[in-house]
């Protein structure tokens, strides 16, 4: 019997699937990446993969895990680090470790080229084109990137609330929603900036921001509006790498939390890609990004090889 692991890790939370003999046995879930100057990275990634670990009980003989995480580390040797800290508290198991958007799009489109984007909390958009190089666009993270992501979202709502509170901005009803939200609103930027999680609570107002817009406040829906276009825009950046000579019926799909949202992102997106991009076929995604992970772990690594790192003495893909 074989035991491996599959994770798809982001800043809000992490899942882990046990993978026995090729098949999906058992889900579990941790919470996310704190991006905070008291806690080192590693520390937070791996303490997340540990708890979800603990809660499928620890299974005994793990011989691989592949994890797409958000706070992949870009520098090799961090990266490493990362991979022996997780191989470590696994008993010594092999890793396969790269950021999310390789899970992603391996999830959406199954390994074939085309372009996959993937927005939650962050954004990132990742396009395999048919040589098999690799495109992507954002990715930043929360301060120089991740532009229309669920983060974008809950920033703009609290700063329209901080300028109609000060007498810059024009009256909006996502004021009295935050207040429901939060309470008491003197003092929230404070108390968000010294919070262990800031980028998590700022993305967790979009279920009050999508309710605000759907009442019909016109500053709320500005800001749905503004972060599909981004989407957009960074999508399209992609396509014109990935396949600068157009092609045809060129795959293009999506995943993440906030493209749940079906009438604020996920048909505006559709219908400006499709509208734009004549030749792209937009599909719904084959599954989410565990389900990439547990993919590569059937079939390899194969076009994803160069983003991801192996590690273990045993490490093969």
């Amino acid at each position: 019997m074989s035991l491996e692991l599959a994770v798809d890790g982001g800043q809000t939370n992490l899942r882990m699937a046990l993978v026995r003999d090729g098949a999906v046995a058992e889900i579990a879930h941790a919470g996310g990446f704190a991006y905070s100057g008291r806690t080192d990275l590693l520390d937070s990634v791996a303490e997340a993969v540990t708890e979800a670990y603990d809660a499928l009980g620890a299974p005994a003989g793990i011989e691989r895990i592949c994890l797409g995480l958000t706070a992949a580390p870009l520098q090799p040797e961090r990266r490493l680090r990362l991979a022996e800290r997780i191989s470590d508290r696994l008993g010594g198991t092999e890793v396969w470790l790269g950021p999310d958007m390789v899970t992603a799009h391996a999830g959406a489109l199954g390994g074939a080229a085309g372009v996959v984007t993937t927005a939650g909390t962050g954004v990132v958009c990742l396009g395999i084109a048919a040589d098999g190089s690799a495109h992507q666009a954002d990715g930043h993270g929360y301060l120089l990137g991740d532009s229309g992501s669920g983060f974008a979202v809950g920033r703009a709502a609290l700063r329209a609330v901080m300028a109609e509170r000060d007498g810059r901005g024009p009256a909006t009803a996502l004021t009295g929603a935050a207040r429901e939200a939060f309470g008491d609103l003197a003092g929230l930027s404070q108390r968000i900036y010294t919070s262990p999680a800031p980028v998590r609570i700022v993305a967790s107002c979009t279920p009050w921001v999508a309710a605000v817009a759907r009442a019909g406040d016109p500053v709320a829906r500005d800001i749905w509006a503004g972060a599909v276009d981004d989407l957009v825009a960074t999508t399209a950046s992609v396509l014109a790498r990935a396949f600068p000579d157009g092609g045809s019926d060129v795959p293009l799909s999506y995943t993440g939390g906030l493209f749940t949202i079906d009438d604020l992102v996920r048909r505006p997106f559709v219908d400006a890609v499709r509208a734009r991009f004549p030749q792209v076929r937009v599909q719904e995604p084959l599954g989410p990004p565990l389900d990439g992970a547990v993919r590569l772990l059937a079939d390899g690594l194969g076009p994803y090889t160069p983003l991801m790192l192996t590690a273990g003495s045993d490490a093969h893909v």
